[in-house]
């Protein structure tokens, strides 16, 4: 018998060790960019721990790196289910359903970790949702209440110009607008942090002042370079038509990391905005070559093949998408959420 327990004693700390051992790799992999692999060790690791709730939100992580949005979502809910007080996680799983569209229950979600944190972070977040639902005079109202408890907060009034914008108040946008700014110009003039130069600098490119929001990105990146720091320095080279120099940055920005696909993602997305269309695909070809099976990335060439008015290619592309979507089992209308694309899509290619 006294053999027996300690065997079992020997084999109950070997495989917490192992575990231990697994949980470590799997967040050195997602620490690394290593997505797809820290995923399979998130996932190894959660079969024999299924009640680690920060483990859960680990891999929802690692998933929506890799735009994998319902799996994605399913993780922040499990640790969710585990931990329901717990406001981070309930924000988490609010942000997947952001991205998931559905806002109504992301509200409700961002309501609750507001009340038991009351974190304005939480608060702002319910305005946006509020927003994304159409409903802009009830979010007007919660960021009027919000700037008034915390005047000092920039993001309050970037959530404020968005809103008048909706609503067709240029004055109160522009009013809004200057506001942000001169809080913004506040806080990068005492000890600014790269994030604070980042959102200082957004703010400049959103006047159109191009050349001040390139000098404000360019002290941002020399506190911290990351890939998205050289993505936004190219988008406002472009927009000061020193076109070489701006896609240097782009190339410079997916080099950072080459098997961040949501990154690829996100910089084909912002070449389509800045009528870069072939240059797009280009980004879009780079992230299918990492995952073949994404419609958002199919529907986006046939969309950039569209506005160069390859009509018959962007059809067999568009096509694909709707393949892509097929092949995970997920309704179409819910597998792409790039509406502006896909309407325009629909309208120019329906039979």
């Amino acid at each position: 018998m006294f053999q027996s327990a300690s065997l079992i004693i020997f084999h109950t700390k070997l495989y917490s060790i192992m575990s231990v051992a697994l949980l470590t790799n799997a967040q050195e992999k997602a620490a690394s960019r290593e997505y797809e692999a820290a995923e399979n060790l998130f996932r190894e690791y959660l079969k024999e721990n299924e009640t680690d709730a920060a483990a859960w939100a680990e891999l929802g992580y690692v998933l929506l790196k890799q735009q994998k949005l319902y799996e994605s979502g399913d993780a922040y809910a499990a640790a969710y289910d585990l931990e329901p007080e717990n406001p981070k996680y309930i924000s988490l799983l609010g942000n997947a359903l952001d991205v998931l569209h559905q806002f109504e229950e992301a509200k409700l979600l961002f309501e609750k970790a507001s009340n038991i944190s009351g974190n304005p972070r939480c608060h702002i977040r319910v305005g946006d949702m509020l927003g994304k639902m159409g409903k802009y005079d009830e979010a007007l109202v919660l960021y009027s209440l919000l700037a008034a408890d915390h005047p000092d907060d920039p993001t309050i009034q970037h959530r404020m110009v968005r809103v008048y914008e909706a609503l067709g108040r240029p004055a109160d946008a522009s009013a809004a607008l200057a506001r942000e700014m001169e809080l913004r110009e506040k806080i990068v003039t005492d000890s600014p942090s790269a994030k604070d130069w980042l959102m200082y600098a957004d703010t400049k490119a959103r006047l159109a002042l191009w050349a001040d929001a390139e000098a404000a990105f360019r002290k941002s990146l020399a506190l911290q370079e990351t890939a998205e720091i050289h993505m936004r320095i190219g988008a406002v080279l472009v927009m000061q038509k020193k076109m070489d120099e701006g896609l240097a940055e782009f190339a410079k920005a997916a080099a950072f990391d080459s098997e961040d696909f949501a990154f690829l993602m996100m910089q084909a997305d912002v070449l389509t905005r800045l009528e870069l269309f072939e240059e797009s695909i280009h980004y879009y070809s780079k992230a299918l070559e990492l995952r073949s099976v994404h419609a958002d990335a199919w529907a986006g060439i046939a969309y950039d093949l569209l506005r160069m008015g390859q009509i018959d290619e962007a059809k067999a592309f568009f096509e694909m998408a709707k393949a892509s979507s097929a092949v995970r089992e997920l309704p179409w209308a819910d597998k792409l959420h790039k509406s502006e694309k896909t309407n325009a899509l629909d309208a120019a290619l329906k039979e």
